[in-house]
């Protein structure tokens, strides 16, 4: 469980550094295509065909023991799955634009895929580590269990090792080895246009994008919260237990209904910045001349 905590936090270096280029691909395309190529090879090389293998060992034995998550589990290993071809696609689209000035919207398009694969891998993560990781399941498998998954050779992390980062992915070790002086951008970044009205729009489709997805994780934990206060209830040994459980299916509800209201919200009032902000900046420039 410390092997699969650590993938993740190292994981989520390198999907912030694709976000970062990611909002660099207008003005300094040559160079974050160069980071984005090695940051998609590691996710293709390591955590899609190491991290996620790792993850269904797991699972499948976990399956066993904790019925109530099988349907979680399952669903989980269906995602490894269409993030890899997700990534795959993601180097098909990199490797497909030209060397030297590639179209401005094809560069927008990889962007949006980018942002895409990032926001749904940091979404399954998320529901990895509450489903799984920090639940406290290691009591539910028995040692020989623990001893067999612990047994499967499954190399580390590249990123653990400097030497081995800088050798297999240079530009990406140079990038994660400089000091966070960014904040991720959003897609007021991409070059789509120099028009406020059309960088407008492009942000207006981003934050569709991202209410989208939104809302799909929403209704996954939904799915999800459900099902457990469903067995914290039914699952209850006796009358008085379930009656115990009511505070706590209460709490984890109110708390899932505020999560319904604040994150659409979010989304939608940092849509509508993104949306005024290329007209303020517009007035600003005129301003000044």
């Amino acid at each position: 469980m410390a092997r699969l905590r650590l993938d993740h936090a190292l994981l989520s270096r390198v999907l912030r550094e694709a976000e970062l280029q990611r909002t660099r691909l207008g003005t300094r395309s040559e160079e974050a295509r160069a980071v984005l190529g090695e940051a998609l090879r590691y996710f293709a090389d390591y955590a899609h065909e190491h991290h996620h293998p790792r993850e269904d060992l797991l699972y499948a034995r976990l399956a066993k023991v904790r019925p109530d998550l099988a349907d979680q589990l399952r669903g989980l290993g269906r995602e490894h799955a269409a993030e890899a071809t997700r990534a795959r696609a993601l180097v098909a689209s990199l490797n497909a634009l030209p060397d030297e000035r590639p179209p401005v919207r094809s560069l927008a398009r990889f962007a949006r895929e980018l942002q895409a694969y990032i926001d749904a891998t940091r979404a399954h993560m998320r529901h990895e580590e509450r489903a799984v990781f920090y639940a406290g399941i290691e009591p539910a498998l028995p040692d020989e269990d623990w001893q067999a998954l612990c047994s499967e050779v499954v190399p580390d992390d590249p990123l653990e090792d400097a030497a081995q980062l800088k050798r297999r992915y240079p530009r990406l070790a140079t990038a994660l080895a400089e000091p966070i002086r960014e904040v991720s951008g959003t897609a007021v970044d991409l070059p789509t246009a120099t028009d406020p009205g059309t960088r407008s729009l492009v942000a207006l489709k981003d934050g569709a994008d991202e209410l989208v997805e939104t809302y799909t994780e929403l209704l996954d934990e939904g799915l999800a919260l459900l099902r457990h206060n469903v067995a914290s209830i039914w699952g209850a040994p006796t009358a008085l237990d379930a009656v115990d459980a009511l505070p706590d299916v209460g709490r984890r509800s109110y708390q899932f209904a505020s999560r319904c209201v604040t994150a659409p919200t979010r989304v939608v009032l940092d849509c509508a910045t993104r949306m005024v902000m290329p007209f303020v900046a517009g007035r600003a420039t005129a301003s000044d001349e």
